[in-house]
């Protein structure tokens, strides 16, 4: 993916950041509207319109839909506010349980984390997703296989991508008992299973009201 290249007043902007206060982001008047377009505009293309960690496809380009991600969160990293490989577009369905999670690897450093070993989740910038997540759609649903307990499960946790597969599923609701159950079944899921064998095994999942 080709990370942003600001220019002209968006550089300026960019450039007068002090890297601290990141509140600026989210202004409602004034230069920042201008780049958060910018910024929207150029990775909606780059992504395909697609969500850099469900990657389910919306051509729609307003911010009703999409968020720009912030990978590492700007509240605890205001430093990446701006930093190309920390941006991204994430659908709204992801980014809000994804939140304000540290994700970071290892200990903070001045210059941007560089390095697939540095992330717990897939990293849009440095990560072959293929390598950790697939997705199979069946019958016009989707359903998200975690390929390794490490970055797939991580990433299939913390951006809630179990809302697929409750649905693909049939159950209407899901909550952290479900939540719990689904992680155990990610531990014991066969690493060949195909979707059909997930889907009966998925039937079979039992779980307890908690109060």
């Amino acid at each position: 993916m080709i990370k942003v290249n600001y220019e002209g007043a968006i550089k300026d902007f960019v450039d007068a950041y002090d890297k601290v206060d990141h509140d600026l982001w989210n202004g409602t008047a004034g230069p920042i509207l201008a780049v958060r377009k910018y910024i929207r505009d150029h990775y909606l293309i780059q992504q395909g319109y697609r969500c850099a960690y469900c990657k389910i496809e919306k051509k729609e380009e307003h911010g009703y839909t999409w968020d720009i991600e912030h990978i590492l969160a700007k509240s605890i990293y205001p430093e990446f506010l701006f930093h190309p490989e920390n941006l991204a577009i994430a659908c709204k369905e992801c980014n809000n349980p994804k939140d304000d999670h540290d994700i970071l690897v290892g200990v903070r450093s001045v210059s941007y984390p560089r390095g697939v070993g540095r992330y717990k989740i897939i990293h849009p910038h440095f990560d072959v997703y293929e390598d950790h997540i697939e997705i199979a759609v069946v019958d016009g649903r989707r359903i998200y296989r975690v390929l390794n307990n490490a970055k797939g499960k991580a990433t299939y946790t913390l951006c809630n991508l179990s809302r697929f597969d409750y649905k693909y599923a049939g159950w209407d609701s899901f909550d952290s008992a479900m939540v719990a159950e689904f992680s155990r079944f990610l531990d014991n899921c066969p690493a060949d299973a195909n979707p059909a064998e997930i889907k009966r095994m998925l039937g079979h999942l039992s779980f307890v009201e908690r109060h």
